[in-house]
């Protein structure tokens, strides 16, 4: 193999490895169950739904999910309780300063798990 070649294969294997990495770096959205609610602040404990102890997939409860509106004001918030399968995104950007208005964020921490905000109700 001329060097040419053994360079491109070197770097063909090199991207091919840091994609494979990537993306489950990225995360962006995933089922859930919400595993508790809190009614007047409209956040919930949630445990994602995905059966992968000790893999790539393992995530354990996140806590204190932001939930939107669209989950409890059509229903008189019936929908939304524990045990209820819910769909949740993982937020751009940190939202640990988060308070319902304009923040700062505190990191630059992206896509991440501890950014959860519950968007749907799948089944109640």
């Amino acid at each position: 193999m001329t060097k040419k070649g053994k360079l491109q294969e070197d770097f063909h294997n090199l991207t091919q490895a840091m994609m494979g990495k990537s993306s489950y770096e990225t995360n962006v959205s995933n089922f859930f169950e919400v595993v508790s609610y809190n009614a007047s602040t409209h956040m919930a404990d949630i445990q994602p739904q995905i059966d992968d102890e000790g893999g790539q997939d393992e995530v354990g409860i996140i806590h204190e999910c932001p939930v939107l509106m669209t989950c409890y004001a059509f229903d008189d918030g019936k929908s939304m309780h524990k045990g209820s399968i819910v769909f949740a995104i993982y937020n751009d950007r940190d939202l640990d300063n988060f308070d319902g208005g304009k923040y700062t964020k505190a990191s630059d921490r992206t896509h991440s798990v501890n950014d959860a905000v519950v968007v749907g109700v799948y089944k109640a």
